[in-house]
């Protein structure tokens, strides 16, 4: 199997390219590899038509993976043009140059969905509130026009990067950890899944039959501000500097939606396959802060 990933070098990317050590895997980012193991890396401007089109037809891939994306979304919503370069356009030029012969997975967002509901599944209609949110349901309109070989995966998750920028999980550690004043939504929900768990499930995904859209993320509902009371518990960090709060008194550019929570019913289903509980990840994500990426997939394999 030859595999091309996109945003190799990112949280996603990098997890997936790790897991599949034992397959012809190229990675393509801007940024440079920084994972454990050797992975043939293409670099370039993942903007540019012409460095993406050579590298696909330069490693033929049977499957693409694409994670690259803007996620930033007050970003997005200052810039809607290039959120719809990266996210829609990008996925376009990559689903063409792949051809019909290729599996494409394409890794989108709980945030497609209005957010006025819990646990939205695969066949609820899609209304955005955010450009970022517009742009990646682009993106999968642009892999169902290609064609039937695709899975396109909508999925919140997280974990330990490259420290080249932190993510949320990691922010919210460190902040919990120093004493650093956190403030969590009581009224935003969403359904989290830890970047190891979400990873071994859709590699079992990939190497079935199945096509189409599937949900993949945890199996709860929570709060921003019940996750980091949570991640408080399991990690054994003091909870002095969180408060509770409403996500109508933040700063933010972007109308957000506040339920993201996604039904994973269909995927397992499918595969019969659990997903994995807020509390079963966390867990997980702290023992893993000091492992490398190699060694996260040693550890507590599902």
């Amino acid at each position: 199997m030859s595999v091309l990933i996109t945003g190799a070098s990112g949280l996603l990317g990098a997890h997936i390219a790790t897991a599949l050590v034992r397959e012809h895997v190229v990675g393509v980012d801007r940024h440079p590899w920084w994972g454990d193991k050797p992975l043939e890396m293409a670099q370039g401007d993942l903007l540019s038509e012409a460095f993406v089109t050579e590298a696909v037809c330069r490693v033929a891939p049977s499957v693409v993976i694409h994670c690259a994306a803007l996620v930033d979304v007050d970003a997005c919503e200052r810039q809607p043009e290039v959120a719809e370069a990266y996210n829609a356009r990008m996925t376009r030029t990559l689903v063409r140059a792949a051809g019909p012969e290729a599996l494409f997975i394409y890794i989108t967002t709980d945030g497609i969905f209005q957010g006025d509901r819990a646990f939205s599944t695969e066949t609820d209609e899609p209304k955005p509130r955010t450009v970022y949110g517009w742009s990646k349901l682009h993106g999968e309109q642009e892999v169902q026009a290609a064609g039937d070989n695709h899975l396109i995966i909508r999925t919140n998750f997280y974990g330990w990067s490259s420290g080249r920028k932190r993510t949320s999980a990691e922010w919210l550690y460190r902040a919990l950890a120093t004493g650093e004043a956190v403030t969590g939504f009581t009224d935003f929900h969403f359904t989290p899944i830890y970047v190891v768990d979400l990873v071994e499930r859709l590699l079992v995904l990939m190497k079935s039959p199945h096509r189409g859209i599937f949900h993949l993320c945890g199996a709860e509902r929570v709060s921003k501000y019940e996750f980091a009371v949570r991640l408080a518990a399991a990690a054994g960090l003091p909870m002095t500097s969180l408060r509770a709060g409403s996500i109508e008194s933040a700063s933010l550019l972007a109308p957000r939606p506040k339920d993201m929570s996604l039904s994973c019913d269909r995927f397992c289903k499918t595969t019969g396959l659990d997903v994995p509980n807020c509390n079963a990840g966390l867990r997980r994500f702290g023992a893993d802060r000091d492992r490398s990426l190699a060694q996260r997939f040693e550890h507590g394999a599902r």
